[in-house]
């Protein structure tokens, strides 16, 4: 029953590989507009190596995170019959976005890039809603920094410790989220 620790372990030795920033800003970039595993999966325990700068770790993967926000937002915008959406969104998280951009304006891409919400949910909606660009660049940059900057220095300044106290309950964690998972998966589609 040591499946979650496993993948604990693997993912601190990958972070120790030569090129391992190159599948952090490519994850980083494909996360935008389709792939739901978010970077901070690879940055926080590159950033605990410590072999790299921790601030331009954190900026590229910000610029990565926007520039596949980018290519979202056009996906969203060359996107206007709802049944080919719904193969990058579901349709009521579709909504749900939408009804947030009417509410909250721009305030919610910053937020949407800071939080755990699917990024991607808000890029594609973003284009297909035709948000002004510059202001949805800007947004995105500033939500994504924030969160990267903070996941980067945590894990840059108070990483080993952190990492130590989590590996003890990792399997316990693991277990939660898989259930949490589950649980999102079967409300949302079942």
């Amino acid at each position: 029953m040591n499946f979650f620790t496993n993948i604990y372990d693997y993912i601190i030795k990958l972070a120790e590989k030569k090129n391992v920033t190159r599948y952090l800003y490519g994850l980083s970039f494909i996360e935008s507009f389709i792939f739901p595993i978010p970077p901070d999966v690879l940055l926080a325990p590159i950033a605990l190596t410590r072999k790299y700068n921790w601030i331009l770790i954190a900026f590229n993967t910000t610029l990565f995170s926007v520039l596949g926000g980018l290519v979202g937002y056009v996906i969203g915008s060359y996107l206007h019959d709802l049944s080919i959406l719904n193969s990058f969104i579901h349709k009521n998280t579709f909504f749900e976005v939408k009804n947030l951009f009417n509410q909250h304006g721009f305030i919610i891409i910053i937020l949407a890039g800071f939080t755990p919400l699917p990024f991607k949910a808000f890029t594609i909606t973003a284009g297909y809603m035709s948000i002004q660009l510059i202001p949805f660049i800007i947004a995105s940059f500033i939500g994504r920094a924030i969160r990267f900057f903070i996941v980067a220095a945590i894990f840059h300044y108070f990483g080993k410790s952190l990492a130590n106290k989590l590996k003890k309950y990792f399997e316990y964690i693991g277990i939660l989220i898989t259930i949490m998972i589950i649980y999102i998966i079967y409300a949302e589609y079942f």
